[in-house]
């Protein structure tokens, strides 16, 4: 039962069908100072990609950086992001093992310099309900087994997708709402997955497209994909399995994704998003663990003894949370009942 295991397993199934894959993740936190009575506060109120955002921050974000290249992981890209005192960096892709123990690695450090300079970094999904969630981007590229060729692409920029790439993409989406209940596993997390909130509410792909759950970022020698639902309550092993799972069943079914959506689909109206053929992800934790059990590739993939139980965890999670009474039903109810 030993999640890593699972992983190195689902990556030597990748190689006996010819395959191997790349993966970078790209996780968001917020950055909060603690009032020491409960309430937290955003280090800053400073928008996406804005210097002052990084100026404030600098030393707490350099060390970062420093502390991870001592240790040799390479850093990518740490920046700011749209929400207050939100941030977002990746390190280098690599195989998927290595990739999900640099992230780990990552999170661990990211945590303790925050504490260290007198700050909380979390990775919560949706610490407030008007602030942007923090989401785990996961991007990937299917290879030879040499890593020589990349199988994924298309021929030109008009052809984004390879036939296997577009077969891939189709399994990803086949098996969308069980990977939903593998990547978002929290109750928490299905705050963020809201339509026109930065995150992917619907099941489709797009070229650019920042509200479709596939994307190819861009075009040219560096497209890849960017599965977008998932977050860092996921234990990363499990979820990058399930991927992988996922767009090989899409390659052996030879699943067709359908075409690219073009538009925002996050401002789409319930109506017109069901006369264009898209299905929405699992509104709540419940419905997607119910759609992860009823996936008989994902729990195959997750093995016999981790599926069940992590579905058992995970309802008793809910269990604990349905009998509690949150502040907003004492605002709500306590002088009006």
């Amino acid at each position: 039962g030993c999640p890593r295991t699972r992983l190195q397993l689902m990556v030597d199934r990748l190689a006996a069908a010819g395959y191997s894959a790349q993966v970078a993740l790209e996780p968001e936190f917020t950055l909060f100072y603690s009032d020491g009575s409960g309430e937290y506060m955003p280090v800053d109120h400073d928008g996406m990609f804005t210097v002052d955002g990084l100026d404030r921050n600098y030393d707490f974000l350099q060390e970062v950086v420093e502390t991870l290249d001592a240790m040799g992981i390479q850093v990518e890209q740490l920046g700011k992001e749209y929400g207050a005192g939100q941030y977002e960096g990746s390190t280098r892709h690599g195989d998927p093992i290595r990739a999900v123990d640099q992230y780990l690695i990552y999170k661990q450090v990211v945590r303790a310099l925050a504490r260290d300079a007198g700050m909380i970094a979390t990775f919560m999904p949706k610490p407030y309900a008007h602030l942007p969630g923090n989401g785990l981007h996961v991007h990937l590229s299917l290879w030879d087994t040499a890593g020589q060729q990349d199988l994924t692409v298309g021929a030109n920029d008009n052809e984004p997708l390879s036939a296997i790439g577009q077969h891939f993409v189709g399994g990803l989406l086949a098996h969308a709402r069980a990977l939903t209940g593998v990547g978002a596993c929290t109750v928490n997390s299905y705050k963020r997955l809201l339509p026109a909130s930065w995150a992917p509410a619907h099941i489709c792909w797009g070229v650019g497209n920042r509200a479709a759950l596939v994307r190819i970022p861009g075009l040219g020698a560096r497209r890849h994909l960017e599965f977008r639902s998932g977050d860092n309550s996921a234990n990363p092993y499990f979820y990058i399995t399930a991927l992988l799972a996922a767009g090989l069943d899409g390659i052996a079914r030879q699943l067709d994704p359908g075409a690219p959506a073009n538009v925002d689909v996050g401002h789409l109206s319930a109506a017109d998003a069901t006369a264009a053929g898209i299905q929405f992800l699992p509104r709540t934790l419940p419905e997607a663990l119910d759609a992860l059990e009823k996936d008989a590739v994902i729990m195959d993939a997750l093995g016999p003894v981790i599926g069940p139980e992590f579905l058992k965890v995970k309802r008793t999670e809910l269990d604990a949370y349905n009998v509690e009474v949150h502040a907003w039903e004492r605002r709500s109810y306590l002088q009006t009942l």
